[in-house]
């Protein structure tokens, strides 16, 4: 199943189909559609609230794209995920349950797409990536860009008319979950994000 209205966002975006990752779902049931197989509640079953997802096969990578040569590129696609309620507060302790072997010494865990965002857009869960500090900290200025923006009515409003069951990663999500800095402004961001996903030659 394909949630064409985000994938519509996603390509208004420039984000091809092989990058189009999912970071967010309004519901349970969206994650289940479109995003992957909920194998297992990592918390109490009764308030399924922490969920552990084997995703659908992703699109084949179009080895065009720089992204895909990154060293952290396989985190995108990865098999089984994390996924969180937004104001869930005991998420470090879901992923450890879920991937009780990593090793995260030194590294957050980042909600793929910003939890205030998230809830202006009308989405409950939330994917999860483990990050460097830095990295996660270098987000804040555009995640506060994003607040702002979606917090205006107008914005809200054309949130709710797209209709999206879930969300895919925007050029700045990408380059968070990749542990990547995002540097001072947005445009910053864009410019970086941008060579990542530009089509070169074979």
């Amino acid at each position: 199943m394909i949630d064409q209205a985000a994938r519509n966002v996603a390509l208004r975006f420039g984000i091809p189909a092989d990058l189009q990752v999912p970071v967010a779902a309004v519901d349970e049931a969206a994650i289940s559609t479109y995003i992957g197989e909920v194998v297992a509640v990592l918390g109490r079953q009764s308030a399924r609230r922490a969920l552990l997802v084997r995703v659908f096969e992703p699109p084949p990578r179009d080895s065009r794209y720089p992204i895909w040569r990154h060293d952290g590129c396989d985190i995108l696609h990865q098999p089984l995920q994390v996924w969180v309620d937004v104001a869930y507060g005991a998420y470090r302790r879901a992923y450890r349950t879920a991937f009780p072997d990593e090793i995260l010494d030194h590294r957050v865990l980042s909600h793929a797409m910003n939890r205030r965002i998230a809830v202006l857009k009308g989405f409950r869960f939330v994917r999860l990536t483990p990050t460097s500090r830095r990295a996660n900290s270098s987000s804040a200025f555009s995640e506060g860009w994003g607040v702002t923006l979606h917090s205006t009515p107008e914005q809200m409003e054309a949130n709710r008319r797209r209709g999206a069951s879930i969300a895919h990663a925007d050029l700045t999500e990408l380059m968070l979950m990749l542990d990547l800095s995002l540097g001072g402004g947005v445009m910053d961001a864009v410019n970086d994000g941008q060579r990542l996903i530009r089509h070169r030659p074979y």
